[in-house]
């Protein structure tokens, strides 16, 4: 015969009529939780991750050029992922920089013209360099306001904006670390290891989020303002190229459609220009037939040693005299320049040393008798001549 469910709840309850009313909570909760337990085991650790949304702190509408990316350089500590900007088409000095993301002045160091901006869950950004502030500390600003303008303190005579975004337990925190940078206009940053990452990329600050070239990432073993004698590869890829791309050195290429489509290898070779300092130019189309306009460098290369100085009469000075100066006729070299001489003053008529000046001069108290001058003169790419003869110093 079924039993009635009154009689079988009732006899349910003789059983656990002992039981303290805690316990029986805990009883009837715990199998409910045991869910939500392996769920949340099973989620991924939270990723260190930026504001929701940041912009990009240049000029609306102006061309910004970065000459200096990440991993290198001065970004090669905690600030390891930070951009320096420069204007691409006008006037860096006085521009405005702006908040990237809504956030409270916490700093303006005016020694080095740095503010930095709150933005809430311990995440800052920095604006560095700036020639004055537009802002004081405990104000309030608004995503696009103006925070100061851009200026060289701290870099004399290089102005520029050094710009990061970074989590820490305080503006000034030990556990300061840099984010990799994503902006609302639609450029992406992103680690991709080697020295000064994205340098050479331009950016335009929008109004609107997702508008903006996606870039060009330039990477090579080569570093602008850098000569070399030897042929190095400059790489260059991104989705600024995703309809095809045209490259060009020294000049930019014509904008009318791509010479290479988005197939081919963005690649150039710094020996294919020949001697010289040499810019890379690279004009993309993105997936929607816009263009942007990219360059690296100036690069330098010169394979060919310098001529080597020419001898000159014989020099007289002070023997045991500390500051007497010994002058031979300069080198040349079309390319590099020369950067300096290895110099040999002693008895040996094939002498060679490794005392190096910059400059065709040099100072060593020298002991009575005849001594042989020789240098070997180098360039800035590293090119030596032969050692060569250039006088007889005599010292009395």
């Amino acid at each position: 015969m079924e039993r009635p469910f009154a009689v079988i709840r009732s006899r349910a309850h003789v059983r656990r009529a002992g039981l303290q009313p805690a316990f029986i909570l805990f009883a009837h909760v715990r199998l409910l939780l045991i869910p939500f337990f392996i769920f949340a085991l099973l989620l991924p650790a939270t990723p260190v991750r930026a504001a929701t949304s940041i912009w990009l702190p240049t000029p609306v509408g102006e061309r910004w050029k970065i000459i200096q990316g990440y991993g290198c350089g001065t970004h090669n500590s905690w600030d390891r992922f930070a951009l320096d900007l420069v204007s691409a088409d006008g006037k860096t000095y006085g521009a405005p920089a702006r908040a990237a993301a809504d956030g409270s002045v916490v700093v303006w160091e005016a020694r080095s013209g740095t503010i930095i901006l709150s933005h809430g869950d311990t995440f800052y950004t920095q604006y560095t360099h700036l020639a004055s502030a537009a802002v004081r500390v405990g104000d309030n600003v608004k995503r696009g306001g103006v925070v100061g303008t851009v200026g060289d303190r701290g870099t004399a005579g290089n102005p520029h904006l050094h710009f990061h975004a970074y989590t820490s337990s305080s503006a000034w925190g030990r556990d300061k670390k840099t984010v990799p940078l994503s902006f609302a206009e639609g450029y992406e940053f992103p680690e991709t290891r080697g020295c000064s990452q994205h340098q050479g990329e331009t950016v335009v600050a929008g109004e609107t989020s997702g508008v903006a070239l996606s870039g060009v990432r330039f990477s090579s073993e080569a570093q602008p303002n850098q000569w070399y004698n030897r042929d190095i590869s400059i790489a260059f890829q991104g989705q600024g190229m995703a309809r095809g791309f045209s490259a060009s050195w020294d000049s930019e290429p014509a904008g009318d459609s791509p010479a290479s489509g988005a197939d081919q290898p963005g690649l150039a070779q710094l020996a294919a220009r020949g001697e010289g300092l040499h810019t890379l130019y690279v004009r993309g189309w993105d997936a929607n037939g816009q263009q942007s306009l990219t360059s690296y460098g100036p690069i330098g290369y010169d394979a060919t040693a310098p001529n080597p100085a020419a001898s000159v009469e014989t020099q007289t000075v002070a023997a045991n005299d500390a500051g007497a100066i010994i002058n031979w006729n300069a080198a040349q070299d079309a390319a590099s320049g020369i950067a300096g001489y290895k110099v040999y003053i002693g008895p040996d008529a094939n002498g060679m040393a490794d005392w190096f000046v910059p400059t065709n001069a040099a100072s060593s108290p020298l002991a009575p008798g005849n001594h042989t001058l020789r240098v070997q003169p180098i360039d800035y790419a590293g090119n030596s001549a032969a050692w060569v003869t250039v006088g007889i110093v005599v010292a009395k």
